[in-house]
């Protein structure tokens, strides 16, 4: 019995892990999508390289980020954590870029800003719910959360805004279209 309790924990660690990164690795299909949807290509991997760099770059950054705010705010949360309560935030943004680009791409701005104001702000504040709670002073705690939730909020605009304006300068400096 005791074996079977390690080796369960064992697999739930493994898997509460591995859960993160497939919503990064969707995250970026859903983004690789995005641009094929709209008829932008561009030879030699550039896109591609781009949403891998801009996805993980993000979820191990702010991580890295996160982790390093929380020790100095004495929160109580290890670096694991962060890494799958990062990957698990980005779930928001999957969702949120899927609905916009994807089903509801002729839409306007105001439907991107409604599933982010949804969807985006509710994983950037349960975000910074977990870090909240886990930190002794009151102050302290609401600081780390602001700063957690800003910085998930604003990637999201990032990834909206300034990502789909970088794949489209990529496609005029080699100007290779498939319609």
């Amino acid at each position: 019995t005791g074996v079977q309790t390690c080796a369960l924990r064992s697999k739930q660690w493994y898997q509460r892990r591995v859960r993160g990164l497939m919503v990064v690795l969707t995250l970026i299909a859903v983004m690789l999508a995005g641009m094929k949807a709209s008829g932008q290509t561009v030879q030699e991997g550039t896109l591609m390289g781009t949403a891998i760099g801009t996805c993980f770059g993000y979820w191990l950054g702010a991580s890295c980020f996160f982790f390093a705010l929380a020790y100095f705010c004495d929160t109580k949360i290890s670096a694991i954590e962060v890494l799958s309560l990062c990957g698990y935030g980005l779930f928001g943004t999957l969702l949120c870029m899927f609905l916009s680009t994807l089903l509801m791409a002729s839409a306007s701005d105001l439907f991107f800003y409604a599933t982010w104001g949804v969807l985006g702000v509710s994983s950037a504040v349960r975000m910074g719910y977990i870090f909240l709670e886990r930190t002794a002073v009151r102050k302290q705690g609401v600081t780390v959360a602001a700063i957690v939730a800003s910085v998930h909020l604003l990637f999201i605009l990032y990834l909206k805004f300034v990502y789909h304006k970088t794949y489209e300068a990529a496609a005029k400096i080699n100007p290779i279209h498939v319609r």
